[in-house]
């Protein structure tokens, strides 16, 4: 029961940090554009935060995380948004199950990426059948223009796997929020919205 109550807390903080990274950046009419973590470390590399919230090099070219490209976390109707989700859930079922196998140094780590796993393969699930109800093809997966988020994970190990595991998941469930948002007026079936 006790791990029960510990990963009910840890997964409203996931939601609720997200919701409000997004609504802080989403106050200034800008919405969450860079989808990258910052911190002063950077800044001193030669990286400034602008006022649309993107993140500039010296040289003028954007900064995103891990090449994470904001723009396709936009989408502009349920078919687009359900391709995307079904790939950016893909992602986290896998690095949760690479956290599963490798890391979990705590319980809270162990039970919030198996409650990742459990819940994304439903919704993979349902996004799947939806999509051949509605548009009357099979799903397939387009990986090619899908460009992760997450990190690579393979070298690291420990509680540094873990905590680079909850860093990315914020940012990528904060993602999630984005493309939830962009596709709010688009929606035509009650499932999506």
């Amino acid at each position: 029961m006790k791990n029960q109550s510990i990963l009910l807390i840890a997964l409203v903080c996931l939601c609720v940090g997200g919701a409000i990274g997004y609504t802080l950046a989403d106050s200034h009419g800008h919405g969450y554009k860079s989808g990258r973590h910052f911190d002063k470390h950077d800044e001193k590399q030669g990286m400034h935060q602008m006022p649309d919230g993107t993140f500039m090099n010296d040289d003028g070219s954007e900064t995103t995380m891990n090449g994470m490209d904001h723009s396709a976390m936009m989408v502009t109707s349920e078919r687009a948004f359900i391709e995307g989700m079904i790939l950016h859930h893909l992602e986290a079922v896998k690095t949760a199950k690479e956290v599963i196998a490798r890391g979990g140094t705590t319980p809270e780590i162990k039970a919030l990426a198996e409650a990742i796993v459990t819940a994304q393969e439903k919704e993979i699930t349902e996004m799947k059948e939806w999509y051949q109800t509605w548009y009357g093809t099979a799903y397939t997966e387009n990986t090619s223009t899908y460009k992760p988020m997450m990190r690579e994970l393979e070298n690291l190990s420990g509680a540094t796997l873990d905590r680079t595991f909850l860093e990315d998941m914020i940012m990528h469930h904060m993602g999630a929020i984005m493309m939830a948002k962009s596709v709010e007026l688009y929606t035509e079936h009650v499932e999506i919205k």
